[in-house]
């Protein structure tokens, strides 16, 4: 999907290992999802500064970018409830029953319990709620902080323990979410940054997530 990318080791000024290069290029990846997920425009800018030209060249979505356009394309598919509103929630997607509400419910404190174990208060500090697809992936993105971390200090075993919740999160809460959400999105979208965007962000964050 991207050319490779030599991130150096600033410590040591050695080249990093390949899984330390491949854990770096899904942070920035991840954090732009966060970028798009929560609307945070200028810190997309930001975001893509940071990325090597022939990466952002690869970038499906990016030439369709116009701050403006995209800003109230973003408001019209995931802020404002009306015609074009798609719920970015996962909770969203369990149901309307009376049991599907409670496993909704259930769930949701499980995701809480899972964010205050390793300290992540994000959706709190820009008071997002915890199930929003960005505030997840704040949360993959953050234990991937950890992973480079853990990786840099050759813990291998917290390493282990990292993916291990990033891919229980992302497969007990987001895809499941994801998967719903899949069809009304192909339904409603026709914005062409967030057409492009789409199919690349299903398929990025499962190379995220496995490999």
């Amino acid at each position: 999907m991207f050319k490779e990318t030599i991130f150096i080791d600033k410590k040591g000024g050695n080249d990093m290992t390949m899984t330390q290069v491949e854990t770096h290029g899904k942070l920035l990846l991840s954090q732009l999802f966060i970028n798009i997920w929560l609307g945070e425009w200028d810190n997309y800018e930001q975001t893509i500064s940071q990325l090597p030209d022939e990466i952002t060249l690869n970038l499906p979505f990016h030439s369709h970018y116009d701050q403006r356009e995209v800003k109230l394309a973003y408001e019209n598919y995931f802020v404002i409830p009306g015609e074009y509103f798609v719920p970015p929630y996962v909770s969203a997607y369990y149901g309307k029953s009376e049991s599907e509400q409670q496993t909704a419910r259930q769930d949701l404190l499980c995701l809480i319990g899972a964010y205050e174990k390793v300290g992540y208060y994000y959706p709190a500090e820009i008071d997002e709620l915890p199930d929003h697809i960005g505030s997840i992936i704040g949360f993959i993105t953050a234990l991937l902080r950890e992973e480079i971390k853990a990786t840099n200090e050759n813990d291998t075993h917290l390493v282990t323990d990292i993916k291990k919740i990033q891919r229980e999160v992302y497969e007990d809460y987001l895809r499941p979410g994801l998967n719903k959400m899949e069809k009304p999105l192909q339904i409603t979208i026709d914005d062409s940054f967030f057409k492009n965007f789409m199919p690349f962000f299903y398929e990025s964050l499962e190379m995220i997530m496995y490999s």
